[in-house]
């Protein structure tokens, strides 16, 4: 009788890396798109012309939930969703109180241009943010700086240059501002 390892050997010569089973974080979970659409289809039932324009306002927000990749997915999508939802709202307001608007709502370009020109800004804040929160966090890290090297240069002055400690720290002040040469 052959041994199974032997027939493995045999059927499969090329060993092939064994890469690990991505597991789902509690992040990637949708249970808020899931909520949406329940939410949706019960407004459906009573205002079907608002779920409807809710539905086709939202669109830039479902687009970016089914294409977006990378890290911080989920915070990208709330963020051009609570965009996209306040441009939606201004809109619901006409359409939730005379139904028969909803036509003269959907075909003016205004309501477009409001209910995606708000995704507009959401995604403009994805890609703005983060280059303002760095700029600001280099900014309060100089300012830090600047207040380390100005105590240390306070009690040098009022204990000696014996506070510094070794030998090769007695030396002048080193500016940490100063970024060093790229390549």
């Amino acid at each position: 009788m052959v041994k199974k390892s032997t027939l493995k050997k045999a059927v499969n010569p090329i060993k092939k890396p064994i890469y690990p089973r991505r597991r789902r974080r509690q992040s990637d979970s949708n249970i808020g798109g899931v909520l949406f659409i329940i939410g949706l289809v019960f407004l459906a039932f009573f205002k079907p012309e608002v779920a409807m324009l809710i539905a086709l306002g939202i669109l830039p927000t479902i687009v970016l939930g089914l294409t977006a990749k990378g890290t911080f997915k989920s915070e990208r999508t709330i963020s051009v969703g609570f965009a996209n939802s306040a441009g939606v709202l201004v809109m619901i307001g006409d359409v939730w109180a005379n139904g028969a608007a909803f036509e003269r709502v959907i075909v003016s370009p205004n309501t477009w241009i409001i209910m995606w020109g708000a995704a507009g800004v959401g995604y403009a804040l994805n890609y703005v943010g983060p280059m303002i929160a760095a700029m600001v966090m280099q900014g309060l890290s100089q300012d830090r700086i600047k207040s380390i090297n100005q105590q240390k240069q306070e009690l040098v002055e009022l204990w000696g240059h014996e506070v510094l400690g070794k030998e090769e720290d007695k030396t002048p002040k080193v500016n940490l501002l100063k970024r060093p040469p790229t390549r």
